[in-house]
């Protein structure tokens, strides 16, 4: 079998698709029909930084660690893939000087790409990005210091040490099939935003920003093979039907937090249903003289 493209990757489920004819002779949307041609629909993007720069291994990593964090998880569009055109030549020839076109070079315009995503109070993405580019280019001198790193003998200056790789994944619609992924390699940022510290009276706006980054794409079935894996091992929610509520603690009676209360038939009050139910010795609040609290949703088939 040929290796494509779209080799471990989600391929086209489209094996009758030539007893169709598709939209001439009329549109057919029977089921038997669309199975044939499933329309592709973008728009599930997933974005891994699978290395970090070695630097950051060895100062600020945990500010660099929130950083990728939020890159990966707190973007809101990717983009800086372009298409790839196949140049041409032309062979002239004959009286009338006819020309006619053989194929020279293809050729891939991507050299880098955008990440666009909101900057946080205390500027975690601004931290991260000016100590990045200072690092390599320190903006007085035009050294590369590494904050430090170099100068201490702890880190040499290399490409290799101050740049990131990504892999970049487009799904389908269930998140879980690659449509496409590619990886981007030998990256670092084109600079860092400083506008939105400019001033207008009355104007308080929150702080969008894309980051954007040098870097080589590539594409290959293999990196499909490995988008597949990170898509498996860094799952997201789904189902909304899964989604916790983190309030635990606020149900939760074992600290104190929340004293259950219900209806006292007795006294037509709201009160503590240990009260309620309680039985001490002398039978001042006997469980047969205080009935139980009337059942709702949430205590439906609780002994109370």
């Amino acid at each position: 079998m040929a290796v494509t493209i779209q080799t471990n990757a989600h391929k086209a489920d489209n094996a009758d698709i030539t007893k169709y004819s598709l939209m001439l002779g009329g549109l057919n949307v029977t089921r038997d029909a669309l199975n044939q041609y499933d329309p592709l629909i973008t728009g599930y993007g997933r974005l891994f930084m699978v290395r970090k720069p070695n630097l950051f291994n060895k100062i600020l990593s945990d500010e660099f660690n929130k950083f990728k964090h939020i890159l990966e998880y707190g973007n809101t569009g990717i983009s800086g893939i372009n298409d790839v055109d196949l140049s041409s030549t032309q062979i002239k020839g004959g009286y009338v000087g006819r020309e006619f076109d053989i194929p020279t070079l293809a050729t891939d315009s991507t050299n880098g790409f955008s990440i666009k995503t909101f900057e946080f109070s205390g500027s975690p993405i601004r931290e991260v990005l000016h100590f990045w580019v200072n690092g390599i280019s320190d903006l007085q001198s035009g050294f590369a210091h590494y904050g430090g790193l170099i100068q201490d003998g702890k880190l040499a200056y290399k490409q290799a040490n101050h740049t990131a790789e990504f892999i970049y994944v487009v799904t389908d619609r269930t998140g879980m099939k690659v449509e496409y992924a590619c990886q981007f390699c030998n990256c670092f940022p084109k600079g860092y935003k400083n506008d939105q510290f400019n001033y207008d009276a009355g104007s308080h706006e929150y702080v969008d920003t894309t980051v954007e980054f040098y870097g080589t794409k590539y594409e290959s079935a293999e990196i499909n093979a490995k988008a597949a894996i990170l898509l498996q091992n860094y799952q997201i929610l789904v189902n909304s039907l899964e989604f916790n509520s983190g309030l635990d603690d606020v149900v939760s009676t074992a600290d104190g937090v929340l004293t259950p209360t219900g209806y006292n038939q007795k006294t037509g009050k709201i009160e503590n249903q240990s009260v309620i139910n309680y039985r001490n010795a002398d039978k001042s609040y006997d469980y047969d003289t205080y009935n139980k609290t009337t059942p709702s949703y949430t205590t439906k088939g609780r002994d109370l």
